[in-house]
């Protein structure tokens, strides 16, 4: 009897620990209109920007491609098994912004406020972006 008790512990944990191991959408979040902060006593060029994403882009744990879409605008995209995430980059001299594009399996639905909800990994890849954006703009 111990046994049969095992073994539906077993089948009930099987069954119930991945559903609740997947994850709620939540709201996206845009950061935008942050500064792009030189190193002290440094005057940023656009050109400057842009290379500090592209820098940024290879940098970080998960390579996005990057796509120079016009100036001060382009398209990053990140790949993991069967999800994939592509955001929208608008820069400056002075500041830059990470936008929603596009997913593919992230749980993406449109929401009443325009943005939308998303699997949460989304906004915590394109937090990492931002903040390995910030790193090169210091070196930079």
């Amino acid at each position: 009897m111990r046994v049969l008790h095992l073994l539906l512990a077993t089948v009930l944990a099987a069954t119930v620990l991945p559903a609740s191991a997947q994850r709620l959408p939540v709201p996206i979040v845009n950061p935008g209109n942050l500064s792009a902060a030189a190193a002290p006593g440094r005057q940023l060029k656009a050109e400057d920007v842009k290379k500090a994403i592209l820098a940024a882009a290879l940098a970080t744990e998960r390579k996005w491609a990057i796509t120079e879409v016009a100036p001060g605008r382009m398209i990053a995209t990140y790949h993991v098994r069967t999800h994939t995430v592509t955001s929208e980059i608008h820069y400056t001299a002075a500041d830059f912004s990470v936008f929603y594009r596009d997913s593919i399996n992230m749980k993406y639905a449109p929401g009443p406020d325009g943005k939308g909800v998303i699997h949460p990994f989304y906004n915590q890849w394109v937090q990492e972006l931002v903040q390995a954006i910030r790193i090169e703009l210091a070196k930079a």
